[in-house]
């Protein structure tokens, strides 16, 4: 579209204004059909990226129209729908314009340089300010002084900002799983066969006897808490006990786990004290009955990992024989790890 073109436009824009201010309702119908118009002959220009000028005044042009029917008092709701569908002409119109602007016409543009600059002085303030690109040069020629260039960019702050100002939705890795769609497949479905009917290959339930119904007392947790107990007040009632000797069986490794389960209980219940000496060994010794912790005190837990080749460390490092709490003949897991 030419320059004499855009004039036309421009007058028929005044014509339009000029006629309002004479006319009824039918005149503003009619303008907004007008100015529809008018829009459609401009997009061959919205195609080139050249109709910033247009958009501006096709925006102004609307204005006035709507500022005659506010003041005309004009309340049918057709007008408000023409003004309505006359503004998203318009919008569309400014968005095909913006899509086909080509930037390298104009002096405001910037280049590839200066916007990645711009995006490393946003994600590190102060990677500019000794040398400049020739240091950046210098330190791309080695790999570790890259890595290390590279990694003192915040690109974080740099993915923050784009999820917060783009229209990508914030990736949900951990969710592919439950939100996986997947067709169920159906497989056959296997009968139950009523074994009742015949009394071929008829099934009964196992026998138990009332032994295994009711276990051996003394192998419940309350009675080897109180048979530990009694072990530590008649071996070692007045002196500090090592906490390895104390709980180790070297014969046993399940044993061995057992002896800390039924030792918590003592020490949860306020029966003996678990603490560590100036050299950080562990100890335990017997509270007396006045000796309780105080109810206000915090109460803390540990988690420690104990593993096979730990327990056979330990055996050999404080030379330990025979186990201070005695071993229980019981059938155990023959799956253990060999020793080393």
């Amino acid at each position: 579209m030419s320059e004499s073109d855009l004039e036309s436009v421009a007058q028929n824009i005044d014509n339009i204004s000029n006629n309002l201010k004479t006319r009824g309702i039918g005149v503003i119908a009619e303008a907004y059909e007008q100015y529809q118009k008018e829009v459609a002959k401009a997009e061959a220009l919205a195609y080139k990226g050249e109709a910033g000028k247009v958009v501006m005044d096709k925006i102004n042009e609307l204005a006035q129209i709507f500022a005659q029917v506010t003041q005309n008092d004009i309340k049918e709701l057709p007008m408000f729908m023409k003004d309505s569908e006359a503004l998203k002409k318009t919008a569309a119109f400014a968005a095909l314009n913006a899509e086909h602007i080509r930037f390298g016409d104009y002096s405001e543009s910037i280049t590839v340089e200066e916007f990645v600059d711009a995006a490393k002085k946003y994600m590190n303030p102060d990677h500019f300010e000794e040398g400049e690109r020739a240091v950046e040069e210098a330190v791309n020629s080695d790999q570790a002084a890259a890595n290390e260039l590279f990694n003192s960019f915040d690109w974080r702050k740099l993915g923050t900002m784009f999820y917060l100002l783009g229209y990508k939705p914030i990736q949900s890795q951990f969710l592919y799983g439950p939100l996986a769609t997947q067709r169920r497949r159906l497989g056959p479905r296997t009968r139950n066969v009523d074994d009742t009917l015949n009394t071929q290959g008829k099934t009964t339930a196992q026998k138990v006897s009332v032994e295994e119904i009711h276990p051996d007392p003394e192998q419940s947790t309350s009675h080897m808490v109180r048979s530990i107990y009694r072990q530590l007040v008649t071996k070692s009632a007045e002196e500090k006990l090592n906490f390895f000797v104390f709980f180790l069986n070297p014969f046993s490794f399940a044993q061995l786990v057992e002896n800390l389960f039924y030792i918590s209980f003592l020490v949860r219940d306020g029966k003996i004290r678990l603490d560590s000496d100036e050299d950080g060994t562990p100890y335990v010794e017997v509270l007396d009955e006045g000796d309780t912790a105080d109810d206000g005190a915090p109460i803390s837990h540990h988690i420690a990992t104990f593993d096979h080749t730990t327990w056979r460390q330990l055996v050999a490092q404080y030379n330990i024989t025979e186990p201070f709490i005695p071993h229980r003949d019981v059938p155990e897991d023959e799956d253990l790890p060999s020793t080393p």
